[in-house]
């Protein structure tokens, strides 16, 4: 595998280097995106209102919160591949990679203008799908949930897509397809950390109110520092190219 270096004088920038911290952290990263942390508290908040009198509640909201998780996490995995599949088989430039940057930089940009211009999120989910995932959600039936899991994952891109999009711009560049899916695999077990955490932490309804109230009040901070993230990941990428 062909290894890429930039030189600027004596520094030598080695791609290869950054990949495994950059998925690590992005993942993490990507993982508290305010979408999918939003949707999460929502479905805990109404999975133990339904399942508090039975005598295997912590069982059931377990159950249930691993099956939406999953649907999250498969969803995200089937989508980097689609993108990392596509750009591998049509990109013999590095222009898609510059491209993955630019967006990323966008997007980053338009995340931290909810910091400092308060109002209506630009990147959300749309308001029209909001009724369909309450659906899916009251259903919690397997398939209910995990549908519920598929629509969220689908419906957060715009909430974050800018970091995944850097990610696969940068696996793009100096991985094989194989490698590269390793490494979405490896972005989307670090994504789904945080919300495996808050899952753990809901058996205590005091912990859930927090939380809610925690995620209601830094809403803004969030978004500037995951916009933050993602305009640093846009130019790493355009440095490396």
């Amino acid at each position: 595998m062909e290894r890429l270096l930039l030189l600027e004088g004596t520094m030598a920038i080695d791609p290869q280097t950054l990949t495994l911290p950059l998925v690590i952290t992005a993942g993490l990263i990507d993982g508290f995106n305010p979408c999918a942390f939003a949707v999460l508290l929502l479905f805990i908040t109404f999975t133990m209102g339904m399942l508090q009198f039975r005598t295997n509640y912590r069982y059931g909201l377990m159950k249930v919160g691993l099956i939406y998780i999953s649907g999250i996490f498969v969803t995200y995995v089937l989508i980097g591949i689609g993108f990392l599949s596509a750009i591998s088989f049509f990109s013999t430039t590095h222009a898609v990679g510059k491209a993955a940057g630019f967006i990323s930089i966008v997007l980053g940009l338009i995340l931290m203008k909810d910091y400092f211009i308060p109002g209506r999120p630009l990147l959300a989910i749309p308001g029209s799908m909001h009724a369909s995932i309450n659906n899916w959600i009251k259903r919690t039936t397997v398939p209910g949930v995990f549908g519920a899991g598929v629509l969220v994952g689908l419906c957060t891109v715009p909430c974050s897509g800018g970091i995944y999009l850097a990610v696969i711009g940068l696996l793009s560049l100096q991985s094989t397809l194989v490698q590269g899916i390793l490494y979405l695999l490896l972005y989307n077990l670090m994504l789904i950390i945080p919300l495996v955490a808050v899952l753990l932490a809901s058996s205590n309804r005091k912990v859930v109110d927090k939380m809610v109230a925690w995620q209601s009040g830094n809403k803004a901070t969030i978004r500037l520092l995951m916009g933050s993230f993602m305009v640093a990941m846009g130019f790493v990428i355009l440095e490396i190219i």
